[in-house]
């Protein structure tokens, strides 16, 4: 049998190196978030929050580790703010993890990540948490050119869960606010050959257009968190929920998602519940 080559053993040490990394990683966040802080929050107060979640490569990079490594952690984070904004009592939760952009990035990321949301999608341990604890899940965003294996995942789960109402669970995977709006408009056009007055009740009362959005019948999201916003770079929407969070509060944190926890969660919370909103008024 042939020999190892020195590189080949160094490659190896090194893989099994970073995989030890990753595993205390994931448990320092399944630790941190276990932790919770207790916080009763009343849904007439915030009844929807929705996360943008970046900075999973650059942390990951910080570590030291491969930058795939962020997305598996930042998966963990998911999971831990979800439960955390159950217990508080948040009722409607939505995290956008793969824009329309994020396709232009290269091909073994891409296939990386595909690969992750179809395991996570499909994770009993998951579904079983959802189910048991009546959360509707709503993919929002396209569907068309997701590989089939994350589909069917994401077909399942909503099917499994669109009875209940307890709480919701949006993720917005291959979302863009650009081709929601062309989509809804798509919708709209379709709606109203079947009804020929729709767009006189739409220039009549625009909140009809909701109805056609991804996130429709849901509540509007009154607070957006973006991690990940270094202080240098000046803060921007990327185009999410552009109708949707017209009248809502933006938080920009540096906080990079993986390292977000649930004392810096439930800050932004709370500096949201302590400002006055005047709506125009």
């Amino acid at each position: 049998m042939p020999k190892k080559s020195k590189w080949v053993i160094i490659i190896s040490i090194l893989k099994v190196k970073n995989g030890q990394k990753l595993n205390q990683w994931l448990k320092e966040v399944e630790i941190r978030w276990e932790k919770a802080p207790e916080f009763n929050l009343s849904p007439d107060k915030l009844g929807h929050l929705a996360i943008i979640c970046d900075g999973n490569r650059r942390v990951a990079k910080a570590r030291n580790l491969d930058p795939y490594f962020g997305h598996r952690v930042g998966i963990e984070v998911i999971r831990g703010v979800a439960r955390a904004c159950r217990k508080w009592g948040l009722k409607t939760i939505t995290f956008w993890v793969w824009s329309t952009e994020n396709w232009g990035r290269e091909e073994k990321q891409v296939k990386y990540i595909m690969n992750l949301a179809a395991r996570f999608l499909a994770d009993s341990d998951l579904r079983r948490e959802i189910i048991e604890n009546q959360v509707k899940f709503t993919q929002i965003g396209r569907r068309d050119r997701l590989p089939s294996k994350v589909k069917k995942a994401l077909v399942d789960l909503e099917e499994e869960t669109k009875n209940f109402v307890s709480y919701r669970l949006n993720l917005a995977m291959d979302y863009g606010g650009l081709d929601e709006v062309a989509r809804a408009m798509i919708r709209i056009s379709e709606a109203a050959k079947k009804e020929r007055l729709l767009f006189k009740k739409i220039f009549k009362n625009p909140q009809i257009i909701f109805d056609y959005l991804d996130t429709a019948g849901q509540a509007l999201p009154e607070l957006v968190i973006r991690t990940g916003a270094e202080k240098e770079e000046l803060p921007h929407t990327s185009g999410f929920l552009p109708l949707q969070s017209a009248y809502a509060c933006w938080s920009f944190t540096p906080v990079y998602f993986p390292d977000l926890s649930p004392e810096i969660l439930l800050t932004e919370i709370k500096k949201f519940l302590n400002y006055q909103r005047r709506l125009g008024r």
